[in-house]
């Protein structure tokens, strides 16, 4: 029998939170040969003494015989319990890599990492970057991270430390070290949290957001084939949770997990990745036109409605869908195209689906520019409000002005509502924006006032989003206080999409707000799901029909008894008709004729500054 022995000696590498002996020498390695097992197996054995650190046996010494064979022998880790033993019990994930790169052996801690399993058999080939994508999400990250590392390093066989992008909130410590044979130990610092990662939604037993990460990672590295990747937000889903509640709510997000379950293939992935948000993964087989064919049946679905709580409820949703290799072959760069074609669904409309394009792309990085524009044009005074006259039908004489914002961006120009508005509900700036909005135009009418110029009636928009805020009231009742501004001239308009059917929370902050003495108006009334007779559950003191029923409603006999409705209902709860949206005289006189009280379209008049509102404005 033949023994050789290796002087095992601290790095300076290691982390310092080791208690190590005083003695560099903590140990020695023992390598016997062949003969110790039998004359036919070439296998390897490790006898250890005089130390407790079994890992630093293994990791610092004598790496050079262990790796010598293990190529050619794939089972010598496995077979050898002593030594898988001594990596088993090391504190961080640790992989091994043979001289040609080919991966020798892994410890439990770096096995627990991977999302799939992988048998020892196949470890010969993977290489370092096979093993970097399953523990991390992001390939470009760990291209550019080993790039940097390498270039600072100090020598060849200088030891790599970078960071990688983790699957949990923390970044991973790599450590790569040559070995004496040339062969690389690799080892994970920071990394115990991720063995314990959630991979299944409680809620509806589906996959979690992390277990879809880890799946694309080891798909993406490893599908030769095309992917699909499918993200379903859910529109109506905070609707539904407000009217009817928390547990009627968790009960539609399990049956839509139900409902993607039987309308996708059984191989595919569903994992529900938000509050409202699902994903769906699977191998497209390069057929496109059936999965596209599969959603839109799913969206039918979703509009014929989920049996809930013995109710049918239903559904809107968005879809967007992305393809890798061609949108994307990295998780990160599959993930953004997803998420980037879900997003312009929602500006379709409900119920739509979308397939990535780079357009999509160029538009998301302009409303993210847009955002990051927004976030300043307080500061930088390209905000300024425009006043739109409403005109009293029968007296003809101004009766009211409604306050409108312009933004003149020294970037972009002159961005319109419909572009801007979106983006700060999406950001929360909304909320700020929408401050700025009333205050300003409150002291816009308190300067006309002065002069003898203001109208009746100040009207101003408010958003959903000042509602979900629950600040509304006391900053409305804080403005009041602060300006002394009459209550009974405000008038606070919400849009009818912006109304949930048997909101409590919403109905209180209403009465709230009219118990301060102002007026309430519902905008764009027609256009969402509000019947006439919900108008009875909500202080309204005005209705503004849409411009939708205007256009059409001199010559169309179904746009005249819609308007004739809703003036009957309005007049029943003692609330006024404005018909917005005028562009000619035949409109004028047509909703004079059906009993509207007031009126504003650019036939009427422009919006215009504060400072050259008109007393009175005449009928052309």
């Amino acid at each position: 029998m033949i023994f050789r022995t290796f002087p095992i000696v601290i790095s300076v590498d290691w982390p310092s939170l080791w208690q190590w002996s005083d003695d560099s020498i903590i140990g020695s390695l023992w390598l016997a040969t062949n003969e110790i097992l039998s004359d036919t197996t070439n296998g390897l054995l490790v006898i250890w003494h005089d130390s407790p650190w079994l890992s630093a046996l293994v990791i610092l010494g004598g790496l050079s015989a262990l790796l010598t064979n293990v190529h050619t022998r794939r089972h010598s880790w496995r077979q050898n319990k002593a030594v898988q033993s001594a990596l088993d019990a090391l504190p961080e994930a640790v992989a091994l890599f043979d001289p040609n790169g080919r991966l020798a052996a892994v410890n439990e801690k770096l096995a627990s990492l991977m999302p799939l399993s992988i048998e020892p058999t196949l470890y010969p080939d993977m290489n370092a970057e096979d093993l970097y994508s399953q523990i991390s999400p992001d390939t470009d990250a760990i291209v550019q991270a080993r790039k940097r590392a390498r270039e600072s390093a100090s020598s060849q066989d200088a030891t790599l430390s970078f960071e990688l992008p983790s699957y949990g909130k923390q970044p991973l410590l790599v450590k790569e070290r040559r070995t004496d044979n040339g062969g690389t130990s690799i080892s994970v610092y920071g990394a115990d949290h991720l063995a314990n990662l959630r991979f299944s939604d409680p809620l509806t037993a589906l996959a979690s957001r992390k277990r879809l990460v880890h799946e694309l990672a080891q798909r993406c590295s490893r599908t030769r084939g095309e992917l699909a990747l499918i993200i379903v937000d859910l529109k109506s889903f905070r609707q539904i949770n407000d009217s009817y509640g928390r547990a009627v709510g968790d009960e539609l997000l399990k049956q839509t997990g139900l409902c993607l379950r039987r309308a996708v293939p059984e191989n595919a992935l569903i994992a529900r990745t938000g509050g409202d948000e699902f994903a769906i993964l699977m191998e497209s087989d390069h057929n496109r036109e059936a999965i596209e064919s599969m959603v839109v049946n799913l969206l039918q679905t979703f509009r014929r409605g989920l049996n809930v709580e013995a109710m049918n409820v239903p559904v809107r949703a968005s879809i967007g869908i992305a393809y890798a290799p061609e949108h994307g072959n990295t998780v990160s760069a599959l993930l953004r195209s997803a998420d980037s074609a879900c997003a312009h669904a929602k500006h379709v409309g409900d119920n739509s689906l979308v397939v990535y394009n780079c357009d999509q792309q160029k538009q998301a990085k302009h409303r993210h520019q847009l955002e990051i524009g927004l976030q300043q044009a307080i500061e930088k005074n390209e905000l300024s409000l425009q006043y739109q006259p409403q005109i009293d039908i029968r007296s003809k004489m101004t009766c009211g002005m409604e306050a409108l914002i312009r933004w003149h961006s020294s970037e972009f120009g002159r961005v319109a509502p419909a572009d801007f508005i979106p983006v700060a509900e999406e950001t929360g700036i909304i909320n700020r924006l929408g401050d700025w909005v009333l205050t300003r135009a409150v002291e816009d009418y308190q300067r006309l006032a002065k002069f003898g110029t203001s109208p009746t009636m100040l009207s101003v928009n408010l958003s959903r989003k000042q509602f979900e805020g629950g600040q509304i009231v006391t900053d409305v009742d804080r403005l009041l206080s602060r300006t002394g501004f009459d209550p009974n001239k405000l008038c606070l308009e919400i849009t009818e999409t912006a109304l949930s059917s048997n909101s409590k929370k919403l109905q209180r902050q209403l009465l709230e707000l009219t118990s301060l003495g102002v007026r309430l108006s519902i905008d764009d009334f027609g256009v969402g799901y509000s019947s006439l007779l919900e108008l009875r559950d909500y202080p309204f003191t005005e209705v503004k029909i849409d411009r939708a029923f205007i256009t059409n409603v001199a010559t169309d006999q179904h746009s005249q008894d819609i308007i004739g409705a809703v003036v009957d209902i309005s007049r029943s709860i003692g609330a006024e008709v404005v018909a917005e949206g005028i562009e000619n005289q035949e409109q004028f006189d047509q909703v004079a004729l059906l009993g509207c009280d007031r009126a504003q379209g650019y036939f009427l008049c422009e919006p215009m500054p504060a400072t050259t509102f008109p007393d009175v404005v005449l009928v052309k």
